[in-house]
């Protein structure tokens, strides 16, 4: 303990504290199940989600998000923001009409279609990186948990 017991035990609970802030409200493990995000993420790894960094921020195309959907935890890539118009078209993703040039992911074509629809305020299209093995959706901002940081 040293030789002021009383002064490291005052320093041990702060830092306990701050450890259980932090990782109760703003950092939460999250653990990936899945290859939906392959390769970019592996299924069974750890990673870190911040809780609070949409809340005074937007999220942006490129985010890799945690996001509840129909009763669902998904980690999925933002591609689309709102006032965007998207479609998928043979497999092509489009956005405003223009193919989406900035996917890394998008080389491979899975023969999804779907008719152009336009992004309200607060809605965000999402889908994982694997486009052999995800699904992708439109969600609003309040159902977007988190962003993954590591």
């Amino acid at each position: 303990m040293g030789a002021k017991p009383e002064k490291t035990l005052i320093r041990v609970l702060f830092e306990v504290t701050a450890i259980i802030f932090v990782f109760h409200y703003m950092l939460q493990p999250i653990q990936i199940i899945g290859s939906s995000m392959s390769p970019t993420y592996q299924d069974g790894s750890l990673n870190l989600m911040n809780r609070v960094c949409y809340k005074r921020t937007n999220p942006n195309r490129g985010d890799v998000v945690v996001v509840e959907n129909e009763g669902e935890t998904l980690l999925k890539r933002i591609v689309a923001i709102p006032g965007e118009r998207i479609s998928i078209e043979q497999g092509t993703l489009r956005i405003n009409g223009h193919i989406f040039e900035n996917d890394p992911f998008g080389a491979i074509r899975i023969p999804w279609e779907l008719s152009s629809q336009q992004l309200r305020a607060n809605e965000y299209f999402v889908i994982g990186d694997n486009r052999n093995a995800t699904v992708f959706c439109k969600v609003h901002k309040s159902k977007i948990l988190g962003k993954v940081i590591f």
